[in-house]
């Protein structure tokens, strides 16, 4: 029995091993290039903290968090306030293949309490590919008004991509800022990835607990007639 859990074991990691090598490519995914080398952005022309890549020990708000990469040295931050209304934007083209998830590091902090009177987003675009008609969004966050968040803690985000499976898509990060300088806020992204969709490991978890449990009733069985 043992011999048969770890032939299952073997071969599910061999459909994840391979899910994982056609998962979709993204390039600079966790920003180590120290920029935004692969990517395209765009901030709001007056930002409270403009967007940039930088490492640990940033807090441009005193009762903030201060930043703290989530993969490598560097992330991406930005203020998340600023000369609204408009956004903050980083993404890039993507060729999306199957068994494809992206999932991302975020943190955020605001204080929404000076004459606030529309909620900050954050959330993903999906559009077509060099960006513009968007096909589909997922949102992520929500400041809401006249509220105080110092710090989120580092939070985990991901959307799926099956139904733009072989298809060239801009997949933008996007921030809303819908009025003008109503509040500071610090934002964090990182350590952004393309994974098998959940299903896949699911189903190598489940066969693997399946056949541990068989292998125990059997061995119980075993020592029930030898007593």
């Amino acid at each position: 029995m043992k011999t048969k859990i770890l032939k299952s074991t073997l071969a599910g990691l061999v459909i994840l091993v391979s899910g994982w090598a056609n998962a979709t490519l993204i390039t600079n995914a966790s920003f180590e290039t120290g920029d935004f080398t692969g990517w395209h952005t765009q901030d709001l022309s007056s930002p409270f903290y403009a967007l940039e890549v930088d490492g640990a020990g940033v807090n441009p708000w005193g009762s903030f968090f201060t930043s703290a990469p989530t993969d490598g040295s560097v992330a991406v931050l930005h203020g998340f306030d600023g000369n609204g209304p408009g956004m903050i934007k980083v993404g890039q083209d993507i060729t999306v293949t199957s068994l494809s998830t992206i999932t991302f590091n975020y943190r955020a902090a605001w204080l929404t309490t000076f004459n606030a009177n529309l909620e900050r987003n954050f959330f993903v675009s999906i559009e077509e590919s060099g960006g513009g008609v968007v096909l589909e969004t997922f949102n992520i966050l929500t400041a809401p008004i006249n509220s105080t968040m110092n710090d989120t803690g580092d939070l985990f985000g991901s959307v799926g991509l099956s139904a733009y499976e072989n298809q060239t898509v801009r997949m933008n990060f996007v921030w809303d800022i819908p009025e003008h300088f109503t509040g500071p806020a610090f934002f964090q992204l990182d350590n952004v990835r393309s994974i098998p969709e959940p299903t896949t490991i699911a189903i190598l978890a489940l066969g693997i607990i399946g056949l541990a449990s068989r292998s125990s009733r059997a061995a119980k069985a075993r020592t029930y007639r030898k007593t």
